[in-house]
């Protein structure tokens, strides 16, 4: 079975607004796509191109109807969509290809005494008051879509994710004046505590399930906006690593999660986005920000993982004005098999 991970960007701006019955635009002023149909072409000749069984989404559109346009119009209806989750405008979704090697499917939801749908308390701020920090009711930025599937021997649970950005607004000028830099490092601060706590809940979920059945077969994937090292406020301001946080414990190794395509990968080619850093002032830095990660029920039974750059390049038309438009996405997709 292949089961692929892909932030596609902005999907929903393909799409009239929510107000309006749901529709293809022809051009997005917005995301400066001069022609949605192109677009819409290229990003299903990448998804064609993987061929997966199962295919998690980030950045779907935010409505059920609008994701439906694209499976009909441009993969021939040949996947039946689960989801969405989540809130607001980029929402999770899942294809499951008819007639592949999915044998059954369905959405799943926490059951446990950790339902990652609901709020839960914690300190989010780091600000002490009254001579104690102060917990508050936070949530997921989008909550993940959970589905069960089975190829008929192995069932296996897959855990879509897209946590928070660590986008500040007008950060770049924030960031290079001197006089604004401290606000800028204080909503950074925040903004990947936040991060943090929707990483150390996840983990608890993935916990508990490890105590239903060690052996239990768990795939977590999609964009985490976080990848390997340590960045600078991890170095300087004590946050953490995100994949290592949702990874687990080496006190604990019999229930540390592996990557599914990280070492399989050359140096060179692992990385899912490339991005202008103006933090450490690097130009199109390659980074690694989207991830499947694979329990060790299941890691085992891994044949292959990768990101699949190839399918990626095919729907890139350097001719198209808007430089949004000439890449299918401003990630890559990437996938396993087992």
């Amino acid at each position: 079975m292949k089961i692929a991970s892909w932030n596609i960007e902005w999907m929903n701006r393909w799409f009239t607004s929510d107000q309006e019955t749901a529709a293809w635009r022809e051009s997005s002023q917005i995301s400066g796509v001069t022609d949605i149909a192109d677009l819409a072409q290229r990003v299903a000749g990448v998804i064609t191109g993987m061929d997966p069984d199962v295919l998690m989404i980030q950045e779907g559109p935010s409505r059920y109807a609008e994701m439906k346009l694209f499976v009909d119009d441009y993969l021939g209806g040949d996947y039946t969509i689960l989801g969405p989750s989540g809130n607001g405008q980029q929402k999770l979704y899942a294809l499951i290809k008819d007639n592949g090697a999915v044998g059954q499917y369905g959405r799943a939801y926490a059951t446990g005494t950790v339902d990652i749908e609901e709020p839960w308390s914690v300190d989010i701020d780091g600000v002490i008051m009254d001579g104690q920090f102060s917990l508050e009711e936070y949530e997921f930025t989008r909550v993940p879509l959970m589905i069960d599937v089975s190829d008929g021997q192995r069932d296996v649970r897959i855990i879509n994710v897209h946590f928070k950005s660590k986008y500040i607004h007008n950060g770049e000028s924030l960031w290079n004046n001197v006089a604004t830099r401290p606000a800028f490092i204080v909503s950074a601060v925040k903004t990947r505590r936040r991060i943090s706590a929707e990483a150390m809940r996840l983990r608890e979920y993935l916990n508990e399930l490890l105590d239903d059945d060690g052996d239990r077969s768990i795939i977590v994937c999609g964009d985490f906006n976080d990848g390997p090292g340590s960045d600078l406020f991890e170095r300087l301001y004590l946050t953490h690593n995100l994949v290592a946080a949702v990874s687990g414990n080496p006190f604990t190794p019999n229930r540390m999660f592996r990557h599914g395509f990280a070492d399989r990968m050359s140096s060179n080619d692992n990385y899912t986005a490339i991005f202008d850093d103006f933090i450490d002032e690097i130009q199109d830095r390659h980074v690694l920000l989207d991830h499947i990660l694979v329990s060790p029920g299941l890691n085992a039974a891994l044949t292959d993982g990768r990101i699949d750059h190839d399918a990626y390049d095919n729907g890139v038309d350097t001719t198209k004005p808007g430089n949004r438009e000439k890449v299918p996405s401003d990630h890559r997709p990437q996938w396993i098999t087992y």
